[in-house]
């Protein structure tokens, strides 16, 4: 990889504070070569100089350029095994290896790369950072979409012309089996999403594993309702934890809302009386939560959390979580715990 591609993708997957944390840690030894001042764009400078300087190994890096891919800044949708008789199927990782990347050369991971050619594997690892039973696989792939460049009318003859050009994304797709009963598909967000996108993506993923993995004999959604709910019964108990900032409801006649606030800076869905007495009578007339945007807050995280940090449950489908861009591992494994206390 060129050191050009390497700084595009230190800058698109890592945060400042990932660059900081990482020369944090070389500056001791090597104080007049590691800098920890600066911009994001001189802190990725500073990185790869210390590379070059062989001061901070490739593999850190490359470390760091994997977390930033595996966690954040993608759509999650969960899948629960139907028959608890197939978890032993499922945890025995060597085997779902071999079977799924059939004919795979798998010698030479994990891979990276800044745009992939086409569809491909570039990891597999068994266990999964050190969770027993669990497998992770992952692909990475390309978004191509038709952008305007340039819009412009000719004063001359009045002749309007309309350029466009392409843009290329890169897009990283895994499977995750957690070791116990849950298969997670995942797709990293891009600009041009759309419900048909993901739809296309989420389909492009299952049938890379249908030969082992089946999503639909096998697994059924995990329906996030009850989640929902939680989150906006239980808001008073734990307001410190997170805030609402949106939520689709819909009543025991199909009927539906969206409540949502439109100045995140004076308050939350519940900080209004009228809002607070809508959602109290969808919820108190056997109504449920189909979606929500919820924010964890940095001030009750017990210092988990760098900021905060918003997250959608159920916006395209009831088994979906949206998790923002540029998380660190930390404040993601805090996200999906509480997550998971609400479920």
């Amino acid at each position: 990889m060129t050191k050009k591609s390497l700084a595009l993708l230190l800058n698109e997957l890592c945060t400042t504070d990932q660059l900081h944390t990482l020369l944090k840690g070389y500056k001791e030894e090597h104080k007049k070569d590691i800098k920890l001042s600066g911009s994001k764009s001189d802190l990725i400078e500073n990185t790869l100089s210390g590379m070059e300087k062989e001061i901070i190994p490739f593999e850190k890096v490359f470390k760091l350029i994997q977390d930033s891919e595996e966690y954040g800044s993608q759509y999650i949708y969960l899948y629960k095994v139907l028959n608890p008789s197939l978890i032993s199927f499922y945890n025995a990782g060597e085997k779902i290896k071999e079977k799924i990347l059939n004919g795979v050369d798998f010698s030479k991971f994990p891979k990276t790369t800044l745009i992939p050619s086409e569809l491909e594997w570039v990891d597999f690892r068994v266990p999964n950072r050190g969770v027993n039973n669990s497998w992770l696989g992952k692909l990475y792939d390309k978004k191509e979409k038709e952008v305007k460049e340039k819009d412009f009318i000719d004063p001359s003859s009045g002749k309007r012309t309309v350029v466009y050009k392409t843009d290329i994304t890169r897009v990283i797709y895994q499977v995750y089996w957690d070791g116990k009963e849950t298969l997670e598909y995942k797709v990293s967000r891009t600009a041009y999403d759309s419900s048909m996108s993901l739809r296309e993506s989420l389909m492009k993923i299952q049938r890379k594993v249908k030969s082992t993995v089946d999503s639909a004999k096998h697994f059924r959604k995990v329906n996030l309702t009850e989640t929902i709910n939680k989150f906006l019964l239980s808001y008073k108990e734990h307001k410190e934890i997170y805030c609402l900032l949106s939520t689709q409801l819909k009543d025991s006649h199909e009927g539906t809302a969206t409540i949502r606030i439109f100045n995140e800076d004076i308050g939350d869905l519940f900080s209004d009386t009228s809002r607070k007495s809508a959602i109290e009578a969808y919820m108190n007339n056997s109504g449920n939560g189909t979606g929500i945007v919820v924010r964890f807050l940095k001030a009750g995280s017990k210092g988990e959390l760098e900021r905060d940090i918003n997250v959608i449950l159920g916006r395209d489908d009831i088994n979906q979580i949206i998790i923002q861009p540029k998380i660190s591992p930390k404040e993601y494994r805090y996200v999906r715990r509480k997550i998971k206390e609400f479920s």
